[in-house]
């Protein structure tokens, strides 16, 4: 099985932190899962601010450590995320404490895109989301692809037959990857496009959990992920934009494991 990670360093989005993609990793998706104590705990102090006006007392260091159910140690790193995250601050002495403070939407949105494959319903909401925002992709890399996007992507869905044909696992993962990430680069609206590669990357990092979960020792099917990602540029090549909508729709990384989506 391929291990190697692609040579192009990943555009700055919520999914993709420095800390994360300079890891090495077998597979695409790259929001960490085996999220450490401090990390569930800064994700609990989160939870506990959004609930809060911004500025209340949520309670002292002690107080929070004691609702996390940690030590000292991680309670003062897990506050230490939570504060670079934008959701409290720290106010020592007396009155001081743990206050909620009033994140930015782009810190909402990174918190969320952190805390996604920890959740088991935020791949469903991801997908969601992308199902709503499929339209407005699909017209926007319409109104701009051009034969060499075409060959380009062409030659990806080679590179998905031939990784699927040898069963190689981690490269046929990485070639569906590759043909979105092209895709999404064709578009012109940066957010846009940034904002649908960090939904996939929820879906590559809830099935890089369940592998490394079973050690990798689960039955894959990989012939319908095959059969949309060869549908989406199929569909972009005659310029058919509801079929493009359509495969984009049927796409899910997770799809791999479950018999009934392989043809």
């Amino acid at each position: 099985m391929s291990t190697d990670a692609p040579d192009q360093v990943p555009p700055d989005i919520p999914a993709y932190t420095p800390d994360l993609w300079r890891r090495p990793i077998s597979l695409p998706g790259t929001v960490s899962i085996g999220l450490s104590r401090a990390e569930y705990a800064a994700n609990q102090i989160a939870r506990l601010a959004a609930g809060a006006p911004a500025g209340e007392r949520i309670g002292s260091k002690d107080e929070i450590r004691q609702v996390c159910g940690v030590s000292v140690g991680t309670v003062n790193e897990a506050i230490k995320l939570a504060q670079e995250r934008g959701v409290i601050t720290s106010r020592p002495g007396p009155g001081g404490g743990i206050f909620a403070a009033n994140p930015s939407p782009l810190s909402r949105m990174n918190g969320w895109f952190r805390a996604a494959p920890a959740d088991g319903s935020a791949l469903g909401e991801s997908i969601q989301i992308r199902d709503a925002l499929a339209p407005l992709l699909v017209a926007e890399v319409l109104a701009a692809i051009d034969d060499r996007d075409l060959r380009e992507l062409r030659a990806r869905v080679d590179d998905l037959r031939r990784t699927r044909a040898e069963n190689d696992l981690s490269g046929f993962v990485w070639a569906a990857w590759h043909v979105h990430e092209y895709f999404a680069g064709i578009g012109s609206s940066q957010l846009l496009n940034s904002l649908y590669l960090s939904i996939m990357d929820v879906g590559t990092s809830h099935l890089r959990a369940h592998l490394d979960a079973a050690d990798n020792q689960v039955p894959v099917f990989l012939g319908g992920l095959a059969d949309v990602v060869e549908s989406l540029v199929d569909a972009l090549g005659a310029g058919d934009a509801d079929a493009a909508v359509d495969a984009l729709r049927r796409t899910d990384p997770t799809m791999i494991l479950r018999a009934d989506s392989s043809t």
